[in-house]
């Protein structure tokens, strides 16, 4: 009785390793290839971009530095030759051009003209030009301090201290610049006042701005007073 028990266990093993056999033999054949042409991006604006498949919120594809182009393969348009959206997203690098505290700053605009229909076709290459943006629009600000004073300096408004984009650093060195990115900024822009630099326990006032998405506000601190030195654009 024990041994029929133990023969009917062993056969039991038998059938279930050979349906697992047959199931990963069976998922092989039914595996759904999936076809794709070729499409070279060409990036003819002076940005560095990034390209979307649908939305802007869509998968990454690629990125390209300004000039560049690269050829990738992409699965086929098959929507009965509607075709397949790529949108861009253009970046600026806030910290070019100086001796900055903050790390790299990337500042992420969209044109929401530039968003490129094109039908993608098995086995075939397509080049896909991405221009200039003509309406770029980015939803943030940023400010640049210069910490000229010879003690470190805090970034405060009413207590609460700032962290800086890019590494996250709260204080500012004697001779390096921190940048902040300023969001929810409204269309019609957001005054900013009674933000203050923290240095040795001493606090200056920042000069009151309005600050519009798409702007850098540039300001130097020298221990006793805040001084706007100037803004300028991202748009190039």
């Amino acid at each position: 009785m024990k041994k029929f028990g133990f023969t009917i266990f062993s056969f039991i093993i038998i059938l279930f390793f050979i349906s697992c056999d047959d199931k990963s033999n069976s998922d092989e054949n039914n595996a759904i290839e999936i076809k794709t042409g070729k499409v070279t991006f060409f990036n003819e604006s002076s940005y560095h971009v990034i390209v979307h498949q649908g939305a802007f919120s869509g998968a990454v594809l690629v990125e390209l530095n300004a000039g560049q182009y690269k050829t990738i393969d992409v699965r086929i348009s098959d929507n009965h030759g509607v075709g397949t959206m790529f949108s861009i997203e253009y970046l600026y690098r806030i910290t070019d051009g100086f001796d900055t505290e903050s790390g790299d700053v990337i500042a992420s605009g969209i044109d929401p003209n530039v968003q490129i229909n094109m039908n993608i076709e098995e086995n075939k290459t397509i080049t896909i030009q991405i221009p200039q943006p003509q309406a770029l629009e980015f939803r943030s600000a940023f400010i640049k301090i210069l910490n000229s004073h010879n003690m470190p300096c805090e970034f405060r408004y009413m207590g609460n201290v700032f962290f800086q984009t890019g590494n996250g650093n709260i204080p500012i060195p004697p001779g390096k610049t921190g940048v902040y990115k300023l969001d929810g900024i409204p269309s019609e822009g957001k005054l900013y006042q009674n933000y203050q630099l923290f240095s040795n326990f001493v606090s200056t006032t920042i000069p009151d701005f309005t600050a519009m998405n798409g702007f850098i506000y540039n300001f130097t601190y020298n221990a006793s007073t805040v001084v706007q030195t100037g803004q300028q654009t991202i748009i190039f």
